[in-house]
Parts: structure tokens; sequence; C-alpha cells
């Protein structure tokens, strides 16, 4: 029984490791594109607290807070009267539209700001951008059952197996951690160093 769940155990953290969210390249930086946009392939701006900042020139900007002008920054206050702006041969006011790229205007869609891909411009709640083609951004995940919850529900009519959220398994109709149960067991895992596990989401069945 020992054996078998090692086995299981080394599959399932394996598996997890793989399934981690992958890096993306921007110039000579990788980064997450939950924490950061990469602009001109070779600039990042962050993500924080959900507002995408804009490239202007070499700076970052809040679009709450700042217009860019012709690759330069304007103080801006959505609240405030609002003057046109300069972006290449086009004129915008900020409210509806970003400057990207110094002559490229993406609008604004329910006060966000679209970003550039290639030609079109796009939201980046409903796409991603890869090289200069779209496509739709996956689902989000569905809830998760935590840890010693139960996995699997059954009624009259058969069970259902729930999803155990990230880092656990379903082991015995339970969510558990791999590196606890292992550690239960007396059984030492590579890759859980202090007790701790990866992040990804994984399920499994041991008996």
């Amino acid at each position: 029984m020992a054996r078998l769940l090692t086995v299981v155990l080394t599959a399932i953290l394996a598996g997890l490791v793989a399934a981690q969210d992958d890096l993306l390249d921007c110039g000579d930086s990788r980064y997450f594109p939950s924490q950061y946009t990469c602009f001109d392939d070779d600039f990042l701006c962050p993500i924080l607290n959900g507002d995408i900042y804009i490239r202007c020139g070499d700076a970052c900007y809040s679009t709450d807070q700042y217009t860019c002008s012709d690759g330069t920054l304007q103080p801006y206050n959505p609240s405030g009267p609002e003057t046109l702006e300069d972006c290449g041969d086009a004129r915008f006011f900020p409210s509806q539209y970003v400057c990207l790229d110094g002559d490229f205007l993406c609008p604004t869609m329910n006060g966000n700001a679209t970003l550039r891909c290639g030609d079109a411009c796009f939201s980046p709640a409903q796409y991603n951008c890869t090289d200069g083609q779209l496509a739709p951004v996956a689902p989000p995940p569905p809830p998760c059952v935590p840890e010693f919850g139960d996995s699997e529900i059954c009624n009259d009519q058969g069970c259902i197996l729930l999803t155990c959220c990230p880092g656990l398994i379903s082991v015995a109709t339970k969510c558990r951690d791999p590196c606890m149960l292992a550690a239960e067991q007396g059984i030492i895992l590579s890759g859980c160093p202090n007790g701790t596990t990866t992040t990804a989401t994984a399920t499994a069945t041991a008996t």
C-alpha cells in the first residue's frame, strides 16, 4: 500500500509541476500575463489591483491618473473638464481612447482601456495576444474543494467528482495535500521541502 501511494503521489507531483502557468517572453525578460503586460515585444508594465498600466515613452501609467499625448505623460482627472490630446496625426479624448505606440488609438470599454494586437484592439479580459494573434481567454476554473473537504458527492442516482483546490489531490473522497499525506505515511517525496507542495490543480484516486 505504501509503495503504491508513493508511486501515485510522485506521478501527481510531476504532473502538478508541468501544469503550472508558463512564463511568457518579453524581450530579454519573462513574465506572468496576470501580473504584467508586454508592449512592443520588449517593455513590461504592471497590472496593479486589476488596473492595467499602459506604456507612454519609457514610463507606465494608470489611465485613471494620466493620459499619454505624443509619448508624453499628462495629468488626467476623470471628473474634470476634458481636452483633446494628440496621438500621431489623430486627436482624442482620454475618456474615450488610449494612445499606444505613439500613433495608434484604442477605445476604452466600460472605463477600461483596450490594448493593441497587431492592427486590432482587444480587451484583456476577453482575449490574449501572442505574436500578433488574438485568442479567447480560457474561462475561469470552477469552484474548488478545500483541504479535507469532500471531493465526491453521492446520491441514489450516482456520484459526482468535485475539483480539489490548487495543490490538492482527491484521495478516498477527500481533498488532501499530497506532501502532508505522504508525511503521514512516513514517505519522503522529492518536491516536498518542509512539507510544502506545488500550486497547480490535480485529481487522483488511491485506494
